[in-house]
């Protein structure tokens, strides 16, 4: 065999882990497109990821050198989400309906 033959996508069907199932679509984003040797070293992160050899950090730092028009020097960072207890929330919700009242 003198051809290389191309790395195959790698398919899993655990659909019941939503970070992974996410991690996977940043795979799958990432091997269309890509070359022979990006394949393979996308296909060898996912299966280390799926094995629970590599951390959710570690691989997001991996596909993101692969990924086409992504910064070069950026980092997956997460957005922190402010959210409010419903009890915070409710009584909030008292107070300006009060205020609306009585303006």
């Amino acid at each position: 065999m003198s051809e290389e033959q191309a790395p195959v996508k790698i398919v899993y069907s655990d659909k019941t882990d939503f970070k992974f199932t996410a991690a996977y679509e940043a795979y799958s984003k990432a091997f269309d497109g890509a070359d022979a040797t990006v394949k393979a070293a996308l296909n060898d992160a996912v299966a280390k990821l799926h094995d629970d050899k590599m951390d959710y950090n570690y691989f997001y730092s991996t596909i993101n050198q692969h990924i086409q028009g992504a910064d070069k020097g950026g980092s997956f960072r997460r957005a922190r989400i402010e959210g409010q207890r419903k009890q915070e929330y409710n009584k909030d919700e008292r107070k300006r309906g009060r205020n609306e009242r009585y303006r």
